[in-house]
């Protein structure tokens, strides 16, 4: 559900780098402006061909609020059906932002703090009494993951859990960390109790709060939830993974964990069009204040595998400062977000291969977007 890709950062960077800048030149010594749709289409291609994997979709707000949008190969390895921006796929963990946007709404209402320590909520959770709301958003409470890349197909996962199952199994794994350490430590597990706190103080369901304060203001009419009926049976496209030479279905991989491990730390499903409304409503003010969203976007504990410095329902790297989004993932499915404060860049990306990555990609478009802002001053 996390995008692990993270851990080779510097690497698809360098890659990204070496692709991306002789596209960006030539597009800068043939004409005065830019040529954004060509260099973009440009950097897709180079991307899936390089990658070898089916198909990759992107779109940017550039620095005066147009939107660009270029997708390349396909959403299917019969190469019939090439992503657009209404095609439905997963969004993995950038569920995470979306329940975070919830928990600062509730802040803002005066509800909750993020110093609250969270057994007024959960008092059966240990260590509640020492875990804040800042902490679950950050990643620092030092909670265990219960489901992670190591056993994300164990065959335990394909029956349905409840969110309270989840978290029990998290609490058998020995704390990785004290609450409040400037270490994060990437767990699923927070966010599950997020989504029972909403619960908790709302006292609708976490899918009902998503819906009424975020897709159905925002109409964002094609974003649903994993758990939805139909989801599974043809509105979203298939994940692949490459095995021995072919693509096979997520609908065929073994032991696919049941939707309900995901819930509020990774179910919701989207379109690319719905993302970048999503994203930008975030950026905009439309969810959150400016004051609330540079709240969400100081770091607080840095993860030593990734080196990602995660803030609130999002994180972000030392080479972007402003910046602030989140990468997603399921088994076959790969997503991403990131903008910078107090401007309209915003990149938004998607996948469908396994194999794939829309991390390095995706910040080396959002660097370039920079460099025009800046020329443009």
């Amino acid at each position: 559900m996390k995008t692990k890709r993270l851990n080779r950062y510097k690497t698809y960077v360098l890659l990204a780098l070496l692709l991306i800048l002789p596209i960006f030149g030539y597009v800068q010594a043939q004409e005065k402006q830019p040529d954004v749709s060509m260099a973009l289409q440009g950097l897709l291609d180079e991307q899936v061909k390089e990658q070898g994997i089916l198909g990759m979709i992107m779109a940017v707000r550039l620095p005066d609020g147009t939107v660009v949008s270029k997708n390349s190969g396909y959403a299917d390895p019969a190469g019939k059906n090439p992503w657009s921006m209404t095609t439905q796929s997963a969004l993995g963990s950038i569920t995470k932002t979306f329940t975070a946007v919830v928990i600062m709404q509730l802040i803002e209402e005066g509800k909750l703090s993020l110093d609250d320590t969270i057994d007024t909520w959960l008092p059966d959770q240990p260590n509640g009494d020492k875990i804040t709301v800042r902490m679950l958003l950050s990643h620092t409470s030092g909670l265990a993951n219960y489901i992670s890349g190591e056993n994300v197909m164990d065959p335990k996962w394909t029956h349905e859990w409840t969110p309270l199952e989840l978290v029990a199994e998290a609490n058998k794994i020995e704390p990785l960390d004290e609450p409040g350490s400037d270490t994060a430590h990437y767990s699923n597990t927070n966010y599950i109790l997020l989504g029972l706190m909403i619960e908790n103080i709302t006292g609708n369901p976490w899918e009902q709060e998503i819906r009424s304060r975020i897709l159905e203001p925002l109409e964002l009419k094609n974003t649903t939830f994993l758990g939805e009926a139909g989801v599974w049976d043809g509105s979203m496209i298939e994940g692949y993974a490459k095995i021995e030479g072919s693509y096979v279905s997520s609908l065929n991989f073994p032991s696919y964990p049941h939707s309900s491990t995901t819930w509020a730390a990774g179910a919701v499903v989207s379109t690319l069009s719905d993302l970048m409304t999503f994203a930008s409503a975030l950026f905009d003010e439309k969810l959150v204040s400016k004051e609330t969203l540079a709240i969400m976007a100081t770091p607080l504990g840095k993860e030593l595998e990734t080196g990602m410095l995660w803030g609130l329902g999002g994180a972000t790297l030392e080479s972007l400062p402003g910046g602030f989004g989140m990468g997603g993932d399921i088994p076959g499915y790969h997503a991403i977000f990131i903008g910078i404060q107090n401007s309209k860049v915003v990149v938004a990306a998607l996948v469908n291969t396994q194999e794939g990555d829309v991390i390095a990609p995706s910040v080396m478009a959002l660097e370039y977007l920079l460099s025009l802002s800046t020329k443009s001053q």
